[in-house]
């Protein structure tokens, strides 16, 4: 984990590192008895000291909001899950609206992607991607349209406001738009909007009234 205080660096450097220096107190140790010890220790405190100072600053989590009451899940395959924030109770209210109003066999996309669903619900995802990040969405707005059709998704889901202090999906704004051209919204609820595919088919059975 200390490879984060050096920009570019990998975690896989570090146990290399350690060989290294490993290997240099060998001769050390050979010319003067006193040397390796000391060097030993030194680059133990060093290093128990730094790893202090990045595990204590929480570095690793820059990247999420942290802000608010930490919350705990009511659904019980999510037991043990603790998050600060409101993040809990809107995803809970999310899984409770699908169990509800989105039968079961109806395959859903959901932007960026929320990976617990599937696992809090026990549903099968249709969508080959399940997280649209750039490391792990090889397709562009246009593809994912055709796939959506292919793969007959009937519901997309689009959480509004992320974690993340970077909104993770690239070219978010053309991908909505192609994406409503084909699904209308039914609900709103507290950080999700849910739609329905309406353009293949003709019209999608009675939906959820929206709360607009």
């Amino acid at each position: 984990f200390l490879s984060q205080q050096l920009w570019g660096s990998t975690y896989a450097m570090w146990p290399l590192l350690v060989i290294l220096v490993g290997t240099a107190f060998a001769p050390a140790k050979q010319s003067c008895e006193w040397s390796a010890p000391v060097l030993t220790y030194v680059i133990s405190v060093s290093l128990l000291f730094s790893g202090g100072f990045y595990v204590g600053s929480h570095e690793r989590l820059d990247y999420a909001k942290l802000s608010g009451e930490v919350v705990r899940p009511e659904l019980p395959a999510l037991a043990g899950l603790s998050v600060p924030g409101p993040w809990i109770p809107q995803f809970e209210q999310l899984v409770h609206f699908t169990e509800r109003e989105v039968p079961w066999q109806e395959g859903l996309l959901m932007i960026p992607g929320e990976d617990l669903f599937y696992y809090a619900t026990g549903r099968r995802p249709r969508f080959p991607v399940l997280v649209f990040d750039h490391t792990a969405n090889p397709y562009d707005p246009e593809e994912i349209l055709e796939l959506s059709r292919s793969r007959r998704i009937g519901w997309l889901i689009v959480k509004r406001n992320v974690q993340l202090e970077q909104d993770p999906v690239e070219d978010k704004d053309r991908l909505l738009k192609l994406l409503r051209q084909e699904f209308k919204r039914v609900k709103s609820l507290d950080n999700y909007d849910v739609y329905r595919q309406t353009a293949s088919g003709g019209p999608s059975p009675a939906s959820p009234r929206s709360s607009e």
